[in-house]
């Protein structure tokens, strides 16, 4: 997973049609309405940031953004993107461990990222990032929709029931990654008792499901 993003990282914004800033904000418009009121003014810990496409969505709103990832090449993007912005700060870390960062945010916030987390992990990230986070502070999961069979894209169950795909990258390069797709009862079943308020939505144009629940 780690080696397939850092690999891809010159290509990220390609794949994800970034164009800019400007740009992202009309097309993600429907889900900043959704998401605005949770982030305004809030101290914001953003998980797998990438090249900061959604990080420069979140600072406009935002008291200060700190943003992780673990790939080098994709926050040196994002540092060259965000340069104008003084209150979003940039760090290498690992999202089950968060070391590098400290526990002063009331916001939390991932977009494509869940679906790359093995099932076998789900309930201790969870854990890690809210001891980052005060009680009722809001988390923000963003990702793909439960996705049929694509033609051309292989892929097959592992021993823990995640789906792992096969990535081909333009050189050549292949790279088996975990994508889950999992429903809205799977994800408040694995919510259990650690979340309140939970909110569930659905973006058909964007292929997007939208969780904001607060921390207890």
């Amino acid at each position: 997973m780690n080696a397939y993003y850092e690999a891809r990282a010159g290509l990220h914004d390609t794949y994800m049609s970034f164009v800019s800033h400007e740009e992202m904000e009309k097309l993600l418009g429907a889900v900043i309405i959704l998401i605005e009121k949770d982030i305004k003014g809030r101290n914001i810990l953003e998980i797998a940031c990438g090249t900061g496409n959604w990080t420069g969505i979140l600072a406009k709103r935002a008291r200060h953004v700190t943003a992780t990832d673990i790939s080098p090449s994709m926050l040196k993007i994002a540092r060259e993107k965000l340069s104008q912005r003084d209150n979003v700060t940039l760090i290498e870390s690992d999202a089950y461990r968060l070391s590098d960062v400290g526990d002063k945010y009331n916001c939390a916030f991932a977009s494509d990222w869940w679906s790359h987390i093995p099932k076998s992990k789900i309930r201790a990230f969870l854990e890690v990032l809210h001891s980052k986070l005060s009680s009722g502070s809001s988390v923000i999961f963003i990702d793909v929709l439960p996705a049929a069979f694509k033609p051309g894209e292989e892929s097959y169950s592992d021993a823990d029931g995640n789906n792992i795909q096969s990535r081909v990258l333009p050189d050549g390069r292949v790279f088996e990654v975990i994508k889950n797709f999992p429903t809205k009862s799977e994800l408040f079943e694995l919510l259990g008792e650690m979340a309140g308020d939970i909110r569930y939505h659905r973006n058909i144009y964007l292929d997007r499901w939208i969780l904001i629940y607060t921390v207890k």
